[in-house]
């Protein structure tokens, strides 16, 4: 057990804010990691700053992909370390591992083989082909090691260590700060140089999480041979079906903006470059409020294979109490730094600045409802429920957002780009809300009858000795 932090014993209140906060803090640094490249990006031009866009969701959705996966594993990991069950933790820690490898190398070379002719049929103008084609050849080689960081990182969080998270995470964004100022302002390189300072930066964060991982006391192993007596087919075979649903759902989160970006295309580079900073800016607050229902996990799971269901009520109540406060104010922030930042990453680009302002205006204030969902979302993947994930983001994209998109192109032309946003503003409401109602449905009764399988167990009398 971490020696800062006892999941099965210390208050919720305080095991919440060790577990959430660091995690928070790693995801405003890893959106200020995306806004940073943004902000480089702006110097070189606008089509520089579309390219990037553009390129990023192909990017983030194979990293989405795989860390569905690991999530998933993690899940089970963290209830084996509940049900004090060390030694199958370490097996599946490792066929996690070695699943990531298998699948990095994969992505890595169908990524790069691929590229062309997904750059190809979105019908970019020649700029902004060469431009993104040129970002994401190299950009495409860190996928291995930036798998390997995301694996490691969720070992760690795994046991509650959420403080070693953010101090790399707050490590890494100086390395890529730095290496971005060399490549383009010492160096003089172009978009290249973006690409190259990313590619480097995930390097250095791979072997620092790794050499620290292997240095340190860990609640169990992780050798390269899975211990005996445990199945490698049927290991492969849990964390498949616990975390491919993972995958697909957050992977197709991804693929949704690739293909608003092959709408949002069709109205000028502009108005991709203002898509990827009003998304930016959406992100800064989001993705720590993302990772405020990821630091739910372990808590959860832990006291769940334990089988303390008024610790696991107990979370569930804070979290969301949490997730609604940090909503709101995330929302409000939102609308008061869109314009600070809008203006020093457009400068004199008056028609982009106005397409940031539009979207902020309308799909900013989603990320009340989006904070609620995946808080939500972090409570079904405690109990492994990871289908629901599957079929909601499923729902989300093919559902709602293609068709709404589809239907405002075809039928109201004239709102442009603003048909987007409202497909977008519209979608992530109705998800929140069918989180809500799914969750209504099936957790309470769920929790009500393991409390009751609880109470049996520890009403039957224990024999008497002689």
């Amino acid at each position: 057990m971490n020696k800062d932090i006892d999941l099965h014993h210390d208050p919720i209140r305080k095991l919440l804010f060790k577990m959430t906060t660091p995690g928070m803090l790693a995801g405003l640094v890893i959106t200020s990691y995306s806004l940073l490249n943004m902000v480089f990006a702006s110097q070189l031009g606008s089509v520089e700053v579309a390219s990037v866009a553009f390129v990023a969701p192909l990017f983030v959705m194979i990293q989405a992909f795989a860390s569905g996966v690991i999530r998933g594993g993690v899940s089970i990991i963290a209830t084996l370390l509940g049900e004090k069950s060390p030694q199958e933790a370490s097996a599946y820690a490792i066929q996690l591992r070695l699943q990531i490898l298998v699948l990095s190398v994969l992505f890595c070379g169908l990524g790069l083989l691929l590229l062309p002719f997904i750059l190809g049929i979105a019908n970019l103008s020649d700029d902004l082909y060469s431009q993104s084609l040129i970002y994401s050849q190299i950009l495409f080689l860190s996928i291995p090691m930036s798998l390997v960081h995301l694996l490691y990182e969720s070992f760690f969080r795994s046991q509650g260590k959420m403080g070693i998270i953010s101090k790399i995470s707050i490590f890494g964004i100086v390395c890529n700060v730095a290496l971005n100022a060399l490549f383009i302002f010492v160096l003089k390189f172009e978009i290249d140089g973006l690409a190259y300072a990313t590619l480097l930066t995930t390097v250095i964060q791979m072997l620092v999480a790794v050499v620290i991982y292997h240095r340190g006391q860990h609640e169990f192993s992780l050798a390269w041979r899975t211990p005996a007596g445990f199945s490698t087919a049927q290991i492969w075979r849990k964390l498949m079906i616990v975390g491919l649903p993972l995958s697909f759902s957050q992977a197709s989160t991804h693929f949704g903006f690739m293909v608003l970006n092959i709408f949002i295309v069709q109205y000028g580079y502009q108005a991709v470059a203002a898509f990827a900073i009003g998304n930016a800016i959406h992100s800064l607050l989001f993705s720590p409020a993302k990772e405020l229902g990821a630091g739910l996990i372990p808590l959860m799971a832990q006291n769940w294979g334990r089988g303390s269901v008024e610790r696991v009520r107990e979370t569930i109540r804070l979290g969301m109490i949490y997730s609604v406060v940090f909503g709101i104010a995330s929302g409000i922030l939102i609308q008061i730094i869109k314009y600070p930042i809008a203006r020093f990453l457009t400068k004199d680009d008056v028609v982009t600045y106005q397409h940031i302002m539009n979207y902020v205006n309308l799909v900013g204030w989603t990320v009340i409802a989006w904070t609620i969902f995946h808080t939500l979302q972090a409570i079904f993947n405690s109990f492994q429920k990871t289908m629901f994930t599957l079929f909601v983001d499923v729902v989300r994209l093919w559902g709602l957002r293609i068709p709404g998109i589809v239907l405002f192109y075809a039928f109201i032309p004239s709102m442009q780009e603003y048909g987007i946003w409202n497909t977008m503003f519209i979608s992530n409401m109705i998800t929140a809300l069918f989180a809500v109602i799914y969750f209504v449905k099936v957790i309470p009764p769920m929790l009500d009858r393991q409390a009751c399988t609880m109470n049996s167990i520890e009403s039957v009398p224990k024999p008497q000795s002689v």
